[in-house]
């Protein structure tokens, strides 16, 4: 493993991240504008799909997930880039160890909700969705929110 962090942090990427004044700063920025995106958009759909915000038709919400998927795509990138500018410090850090386990899940859990729930969202009578769907909507705000949290405690646990 040693060979391969090493490799990574010889990279050109890896170098560049490091030599480069504002680039750091500047990936943190575009980290926290895809966040933003990304768990904004997930709090709409997963409210309404909880039956905390009725009011906006359920077709109407899933649009928002491209933002999400827009605001993820963001965060992949310049989190790879934050990994290549240090990866001794990143790969054996617990709580950034877990934090990849979070947003494996969240992406398990996005997965079974393509391809399971959303086609097959039964709606009760009063317009609530089903137990599946409050399920998924609960993990999606569960696993993000660690993934948050644990984000923040990268920088303190060594």
């Amino acid at each position: 493993m040693y060979d391969i962090l090493l490799r990574i942090e010889t990279s050109a990427l890896g170098q560049l991240m490091r030599d480069t004044v504002w680039l750091f700063p500047m990936a943190e920025i575009l980290h926290f504008m895809g966040l933003s995106l990304l768990i904004g958009s997930l709090l709409v759909v997963d409210c309404r799909l909880l039956g905390v915000v009725r009011g906006f038709p359920v077709e109407a919400v899933y649009k928002f997930l491209r933002l999400s998927l827009a605001g993820f795509s963001i965060n992949l990138v310049t989190g790879i880039m934050f990994f290549f500018s240090d990866p001794f410090r990143y790969y054996p850090n617990i709580a950034f160890r877990i934090k990849l386990l979070f947003i494996l899940l969240a992406g398990l859990n996005a997965l079974y909700f393509a391809l399971a729930v959303r086609g097959n969202s039964v709606q009760t009578a009063g317009g609530e969705a089903g137990t599946d769907i409050k399920t998924v909507s609960t993990l999606s705000l569960l696993f993000w929110l660690g993934v948050i949290i644990l984000g923040r405690f990268i920088p303190y646990v060594e």
